[in-house]
């Protein structure tokens, strides 16, 4: 697989599948398979935070981190847990009021 795939809901998929991405529907059963095949041969991964929160947490922190081929999380178009508010967690670790 030489482009980037996506792993996530049906509607969110609809849109990377016009931008020429290689779209997997994540099913329950088969999403850590669909990621880890995603890892294997496309050379950019994008999950949705559904699809993140789903999968062993270890995997995807590793896979991050590794960042080859890189993981983007990205909200789902509806629905779906939000983006952790990182800017709230880095003032927080600092101890600085906003």
């Amino acid at each position: 697989m030489s482009v980037p795939a996506f792993i996530g809901d049906e509607l969110t998929g609809a849109g990377f599948r016009l931008a020429g991405l290689k779209v997997f529907e994540a099913t329950a059963e088969e999403q850590e398979t669909d990621f880890r095949r995603a890892l294997d041969e496309a050379p950019l991964v994008i999950i949705t935070t559904r699809v993140a929160a789903e999968l062993p947490r270890q995997l995807v922190e590793s896979s991050v981190r590794r960042a080859r081929p890189p993981v983007a999380i990205v909200p789902e178009a509806v629905g779906g847990p939000p983006l952790p508010d990182v800017e709230r967690e880095v003032r927080a670790a600092l101890g600085v009021e906003s």
